[in-house]
């Protein structure tokens, strides 16, 4: 009697694990296309970051700094986080640099008005999308 309760309780515990785990792995998809809402070009609203903007496209990434130098890379994947009790989703895009080496550009994204990006190391710093300016 005393061994079936053991195993009861054993078996129960593995559920409960595995349970867990795929909440954990559901939580965070690659995703195969590029979200629409992610999709334009984006600037920082901070004076000090003037001149300097990324695009996001369908499959692809570009990168404008401030003197005017432009880099295009080709997206390989995409990740999406839903962070629990945040209203912000962590994206992770994955491109290919130009020695052909994956690069992660991670941010979080929320989805108000057209929507807002900020960074893990600059919370407080956040881009909008800017629907004037055209590479």
């Amino acid at each position: 009697m005393i061994r079936r309760h053991e195993s009861r309780v054993r078996d129960k515990r593995i559920i409960l694990l595995i349970a867990l785990l795929f909440s954990i792995t559901a939580s965070c998809a690659k995703i195969s296309t590029t979200p629409k809402e992610l999709i334009g070009i984006w600037k920082a609203t901070d004076i000090r970051y003037s001149g300097t903007s990324f695009e996001i496209k369908k499959g692809a990434i570009t990168f404008q700094d401030k003197n005017g130098d432009i880099n295009s890379y080709t997206i390989v994947e995409i990740k999406r986080e839903f962070m629990r009790d945040e209203k912000w989703v962590r994206y992770t895009l994955c491109y290919l640099d130009n020695n052909l080496k994956t690069m992660k550009f991670p941010f979080y994204f929320l989805s108000s008005d057209e929507g807002m990006i900020r960074f893990k190391n600059q919370p407080s710093l956040i881009w909008k999308k800017d629907t004037g300016f055209v590479f």
